[in-house]
């Protein structure tokens, strides 16, 4: 069977945790490898989930280690949503901040 390895980055805004991993993870860019092996006997080629590795390299091209951990890829998937809500909100929250602001320094 072959075997194919999607990589994609991902960029955390703020600390977050992923189900079954005692880990808070830092805010950041990650990687994310996503392994799948072909299945035979279709009339074209589809592929198997195999599995999710969240990779975590040095930053900047800096020596030192790179960590990886194996995560269940739907709970992956709802930590990159949760991030993205937060980082919408906060976007919100300082938007609506600068206009109530601005709105304040006008009366003035």
């Amino acid at each position: 069977m072959g075997k194919r390895v999607n990589t994609k980055l991902v960029a955390f805004q703020f600390p977050f945790l992923i189900d079954d991993i005692e880990i808070r993870f830092p805010p950041g860019e990650y990687a994310v490898e996503i392994e799948e092996e072909t299945i035979l006997g279709t009339s074209f080629q589809t592929y198997r989930h195999i599995q999710t590795v969240l990779v975590k390299h040095p930053p900047n091209a800096q020596s030192g280690p790179t960590h990886t951990w194996p995560v269940n890829h739907e709970a992956l998937a709802r930590a990159i949503d949760a991030d993205a809500d937060r980082f919408r909100e906060s976007r919100r929250a300082a938007l609506s901040a600068q206009n109530t602001s601005n709105k304040k320094a006008g009366s003035e």
